[in-house]
Parts: C-alpha cells; sequence; structure tokens
C-alpha cells in the first residue's frame, strides 16, 4: 500500500490534502486560544516538570487524558515520569503552546524542589500549522517558499528573544532544577508519499526550516541548560519513510506530529541520552 501511495502524482493528491489540513489547522488555534486549560498558578511545586507545546504533550500518541490541552500518557515526559517513580510529576505541556503561552499559564508546578524541567517550544511562534497548510495547498511553489521565508526570519530575528525569556523565567522560578530543552525532527522523508504531498522543492524547504529552527533553539538553550536534539534519532523515520515516526495527513489533527514509536524510540531516548535522575542509596 505504501509503494502504491507513492507513485501517486501531487496534483491528485493535493485536493484531498487541502480538505484534511482544513481539519488540522483549526485544532492547534483552538488549543492555543484555550491556554487557560494549562493553568497551573495554584499547583504546588513538583520535581519534574514538563512544559511546552504538543510535542510536548503528546499530540500524535492518543488517547488524550486532557480533551483542551491533548496530553497523552504515551508523550516522552509521561513516560519518563512512570520511568522514574521517585520524581513528582507535573504536566504542564498544552498542545499549541507558544513561548508566551508557557509563561503566562505552563510555571505553577516549578518551585524550589523542581529538580527537573523538559520543554519544547518556537514551533508554534513560528504559525506551525498554517505553514505547513500553505505549503500542501498552494498552488504555486513560490507561495510555500513565502511562508517558509517568513519563518525563517522569525527564527532569525524574533525567536532567540523569546526562548531567552521563556528559560529565564522557568529558572527563576524553578532555581534548582535542570533545564533540558528538546528539539524537533525534520518531518518528510526525500520521497514523495499522499501521507505528505509534497514536491521536492517544498519539501527541501520545511526540512531546511525545522534545520534552523533547531539551531536557533540548541544555541539558546546552552545558555541555560542542556540541548537535547531528536532529528538525528527520526532519520529514516520521517513522514512516507517505510517506518515512519511521524503522522501524516490522514492522521488528522494528529498529522507531523511524533507516534508513540517517535515518542519512546526519539525524544524518550534524547531526554535519557541527556538526563539521569541522582538516587538515594543505602
Amino acid at each position: 500500500m505504501l509503494s502504491r501511495a507513492r507513485k501517486l502524482r501531487p496534483a491528485l493528491a493535493l485536493p484531498v490534502a487541502a480538505t484534511l489540513l482544513i481539519t488540522i489547522a483549526a485544532v492547534p488555534a483552538a488549543a492555543n486560544a484555550a491556554g487557560t486549560t494549562g493553568d497551573t498558578s495554584a499547583a504546588d511545586d513538583r520535581q519534574y516538570v514538563a512544559l511546552g507545546d504538543s510535542y510536548s504533550s503528546g499530540v500524535g500518541a492518543p488517547p488524550y487524558t486532557d480533551g483542551d490541552c491533548d496530553q497523552s500518557a504515551h508523550s516522552y515526559a509521561a513516560q519518563y515520569a512512570r520511568n522514574n517513580p521517585r520524581l513528582s510529576f507535573g504536566f504542564s505541556a498544552c498542545s499549541g503552546a507558544t513561548t508566551d503561552d508557557v509563561i503566562a499559564h505552563q510555571l505553577g508546578f516549578l518551585g524550589p524542589d523542581t529538580t527537573l524541567v523538559t520543554i519544547t517550544v518556537g514551533g508554534d511562534n513560528l504559525g506551525f500549522t498554517s505553514t505547513l497548510e500553505t505549503c500542501i495547498t498552494a498552488l504555486h511553489d513560490s507561495t510555500c517558499k513565502d511562508a517558509i521565508d517568513k519563518a525563517l526570519a522569525y527564527i532569525a530575528t524574533t525567536l532567540p528573544g523569546k526562548l531567552k525569556q521563556v528559560y529565564g523565567d522557568v529558572l527563576a522560578a524553578a532555581p534548582n532544577a535542570k533545564l533540558i530543552v528538546l528539539g524537533y525532527p525534520q518531518l518528510l522523508a526525500p520521497t514523495f508519499c499522499f501521507e505528505a504531498p509534497l514536491d521536492a522543492n517544498r519539501r527541501g524547504w520545511i526540512n531546511h526550516a525545522a534545520v534552523k529552527l533547531n539551531e536557533a533553539i540548541g544555541n539558546t538553550a546552552k545558555t541555560y541548560g542542556a540541548f537535547a536534539p531528536v532529528d538525528a534519532l527520526f532519520d529514516k523515520h520521517r513522514v512516507c519513510d517505510d517506518d515512519p515516526w511521524l503522522n501524516g495527513i490522514t492522521a488528522i489533527e494528529d498529522a507531523f506530529h511524533p507516534n508513540l514509536a517517535g515518542y519512546t524510540d526519539g525524544y524518550l531516548k534524547a531526554l535519557d541520552a541527556v538526563f539521569h535522575p541522582v538516587t538515594a542509596t543505602h
């Protein structure tokens, strides 16, 4: 079925993709508008706190325990908490969250007892979903290129300051914590398939934007904590690869987010590689 899908011509697949993306586009905007659903302002502090956007809440690996923020027990954060039960867990991540949303609504679990904070944030600052929608549905490559160029300009001029603000506020609220910032994967394999009906130019531009986003995040994060890159782990597991760890467009609102394998073998593995909690010995 996969090889057959890869033979579909882009012109035939795009109308179907456009219909699906109308549904996809509506979801992060609604979650972002409802950012107060992740509000933890009155919460007690926790030892491990997971902050950020849909890549931390677990979008792509249902079922979801929080209907507004799309928090999943299959997220890397929830899995890490189960694997380290001695750490009390605060789950604040919310689908659609920007840096401003994290600062406004997600810091309540932080405090002097917090020893670990993880976060993915920045993608929604760029208009992640609207940019993908534009690139999938646009009739001309130039329309997609313009959208990507706007995202790249934001990465170069505005995003670093936004990241510094959110990282600084996190550490101010949790002065004893180790902050680990996780990156994002490039989404698309080189080969065309129905799950990502984009020509080679558009796939390349989208992946390039992910590279530049990770560079900005990594360069900023190293001043505040540790950067945990995930992109290399997703190599050969992108949308249209034979063993994808990312959902394609037929996943509707979960499109272009990690599936269970992506969170377990990608994000959780990246986190484990950079942080090991100290356990008491007797």
